[in-house]
């Protein structure tokens, strides 16, 4: 288990660190102090989880968040005040995972930690699934990647467990509720961000929200996912990346 908190705070930094070390002992950390040092460190390491404070002051807190996504979908969880509703609307709808206000007690953190990566599959649960297939679009659970005309699709966690679930429940309708419940749990107000999400996806699907190839709405219920089932020869086969 590899974490990389982002922040200048030491005690912050500290109860972080010690939220993990509660889960798992033997964890390898890293920390560093600016935005800059801290992707740096995310690129060297590949962590399992990034834990973001951001008084940093050399970025924004949504450019890191996109500098970050723009080579990794780690899962990540950004820390912050209580009450700054603009911060938190900032950093879920630019990549973050899932969003801790402080001040909070060791348990909820690892708790916290523990939910993101369980939902993110960190368990290895999706490692004996097979990929899934629509198409020219291939879903692997295994590695966490999208493949579209045989070109890899950069997503976040977030964006693919979105994806996955439609394409998992093809020709079914997954409501607002599911998907929240799915993607968030109870932990975080995730009114609102479904759509956002679903936007964006479609955005990097290339997708067309008036005519659909991939995912479709259904008006006051929630999205269908709509690609083409895979032919007998497709199953099983593996991603075709150019």
């Amino acid at each position: 288990m590899k974490v990389v908190f982002i922040g200048t705070d030491p005690r912050t930094s500290e109860m972080a660190l010690m939220s993990v070390r509660l889960r798992w002992p033997d964890s390898t950390p890293g920390v560093a102090g600016t935005a800059t040092e801290g992707l740096e460190m995310v690129e060297r390491m590949s962590p399992d989880v990034v834990i973001l404070h951001p008084d940093f002051t050399d970025m924004s807190l949504s450019k890191a968040i996109n500098e970050l996504r723009g080579f990794s979908n780690v899962p990540l969880i950004v820390l912050g005040s209580q009450g700054d509703e603009m911060e938190v609307v900032t950093a879920l709808e630019t990549g973050a995972d899932d969003y801790v206000r402080l001040p909070c007690d060791l348990t909820e953190m690892t708790t916290r930690v523990w939910a993101l990566l369980r939902r993110v599959g960190y368990t290895k649960s999706h490692d004996l699934e097979s990929p899934l297939r629509s198409g020219r679009l291939l879903v692997n659970p295994a590695t966490y990647e999208v493949f579209l005309e045989g070109h890899r699709v950069m997503l976040t966690s977030t964006e693919f467990r979105l994806l996955y679930l439609l394409v998992r429940n093809r020709g079914t309708v997954v409501s607002h509720q599911a998907v929240e419940r799915a993607l968030w749990g109870d932990q975080t107000d995730s009114s609102g961000l479904v759509k956002k999400y679903v936007q964006r996806l479609r955005r990097k699907l290339l997708d067309d929200s008036r005519e659909p190839r991939w995912i479709a709405s259904v008006h006051g219920v929630g999205y269908r996912f709509i690609g083409p089932a895979p032919s007998p020869q497709e199953v099983g086969q593996p991603a075709l990346v150019s």
